[in-house]
């Protein structure tokens, strides 16, 4: 038994480890191997014909080599690497299990004819790298609402990052550094969804996404200056509009929410709305800060511009909307009754939220989809549909999406008729049994007499008989 646990240890640990195949028939192949792996090295078509080969390893700058193998058709005569390593003539593969960092180097490999004359010669380049094991992706908030995200490997040579946002590569609109290949990122404000950061080498892959969403504790802001700019924030955070480059040099100004006055001031005088304790006007930059948004400071603003005589030389409005971000998405399935599949994606809260469907990653389609569309939050799919299905939910400040396994429905009604068939085989071998022990218990009744015999009625009829004598 303990054997066999051994042997059990051994194979999964062989198991684990990392196994990479290259073609090095080519002269001037380039190959990798997964440190503490194995590498199998395709060398040539099958060794039978050929007279005799040697493969060696460049040791140093200078020519000097290492006899690695060396034999004469199927036969092989030297393996300096036998204790973790193997050659197979028929097939012309070395196979190295083990891999350490000397491994890698520059191996020549040379044929020769029956008269030892070199006839033709290749080189490979082997490299062991360690793989990437794992990956952390960490972000953080900065000022300015911007999001810096570090993409942290566990071990691995060479690493090479790529990112993602949504799916897509990332462009200069969502990225402020531009370099999309190191392993920190800087996006800017008011980007959110599923980012995801890739790290490779050449014998491993591991990913990691999380969800990003804008910074409800920095302060976001808004540029207002064009008439008509619209603006989304985060309920509970913080605003910074801008409204002009300053309002220092204009005599009189006059800034208000629908009806509403907010602000009214002249060149170094503000008359501020005197319940808004949570505005902030700065004169000198030309901005207006709004702390701990609410839903009530929605709304059209308007600020209006007057020069000394009063009379109004300019007038531009923004629109701010403050939402609750989408959060706590649930997916709910029922089957129906002709096996189609209803799914409902519902959410704990979130305002204006706006509804996307993907199975295996594709957007569904009419062969997919019989009722509903693909942005509404219930949709109906045909039956046999299978894969894991992915339900978006975002609104302007944040997004959240859940995915699940759906399997095809199955027929309720054929289960009922199994199970009402199988009761029924049940029953009537349950009334067979009932008979039958009815049965023996007759057969027993007349096999025991069921009438005992008392004595004195035989002396009853004895002494009548003598009687009669």
């Amino acid at each position: 038994m303990k054997g066999v646990f051994g042997l059990l240890v051994m194979l999964l640990r062989v198991s684990q480890a990392v196994e990479t195949f290259c073609d090095g028939r080519q002269d001037g192949a380039l190959c990798y191997g997964a440190l503490g792996g194995s590498v199998e090295l395709q060398l040539m078509d099958g060794a039978s014909e050929i007279p005799r080969y040697k493969w060696r390893k460049k040791v140093s700058a200078t020519k000097i080599y290492q006899m690695i193998l060396t034999g004469q058709k199927n036969k092989v005569e030297k393996n300096t690497l036998s204790s973790r390593s193997v050659f197979f003539p028929n097939n012309g593969t070395f196979r190295i299990n083990n891999l350490n960092s000397t491994d890698s180097g520059e191996y020549t490999l040379e044929f020769f004819d029956s008269n030892e004359h070199k006839n033709q010669s290749q080189t490979l380049q082997l490299f062991i790298e360690a793989p990437v094991s794992s990956v952390q992706l960490v972000s953080e908030c900065l000022s300015q609402g911007l999001i810096r995200a570090f993409c942290l490997p566990e071990g691995g040579d060479s690493p090479q990052y790529s990112w993602t946002l949504d799916g897509h590569a990332l462009t200069d609109s969502e990225l402020l550094s531009r370099d999309n290949d190191t392993n920190s990122i800087l996006l800017r404000q008011n980007i959110y969804g599923r980012l995801s950061c890739s790290v490779r080498n050449h014998i491993s892959h591991v990913s990691r996404d999380q969800i990003v969403s804008v910074c409800k504790e920095m302060k976001t802001y808004c540029d207002g200056r064009q008439n008509g700019t619209q603006c989304y924030r985060p309920l509970g955070a913080t605003v910074v509009l801008h409204l002009m480059d300053s309002l220092l040099e204009i005599p009189k100004y006059e800034w208000r929410r629908q009806s509403s006055t907010i602000f009214k001031g002249r060149t170094n005088t503000i008359f501020p709305h005197p319940l808004q304790s949570r505005y902030l006007l700065m004169p000198s930059n030309g901005t207006f800060t709004i702390q701990n948004l609410m839903k009530a400071d929605s709304g059209k603003y308007t600020l209006e511009t007057f020069n000394s005589d009063g009379q109004k030389t300019g007038q531009h409005t923004l629109q701010l909307t403050v939402q609750a971000p989408v959060s706590s998405v649930q997916l709910v399935t029922e089957c129906l009754s002709k096996l189609e599949l209803k799914v409902s994606c519902l959410i704990a809260e979130g305002d204006s939220p706006q509804y996307s469907w993907t199975l295996d990653g594709n957007t569904l389609t009419d062969s997919e989809l019989i009722s509903g569309n693909n942005e509404t939050n219930i949709i109906v799919l045909r039956q046999n549909v299978s894969g894991r299905l992915l339900c978006s939910v975002r609104n302007h400040i944040s997004r959240v999406s859940k995915g699940e396994l759906i399997f095809p429905c199955k027929d309720a009604s054929q289960l009922v008729c199994g199970l009402m068939f199988a009761a029924a085989i049940l029953s009537c071998g349950g009334i067979g049994l009932y008979f039958k022990w009815k049965e023996t218990k007759y057969k027993k009744m007349l096999i025991t007499p069921q009438i005992k015999e008392n004595p004195e009625d035989f002396q009853i009829i004895e002494q009548s008989n003598l009687a009669d004598v």
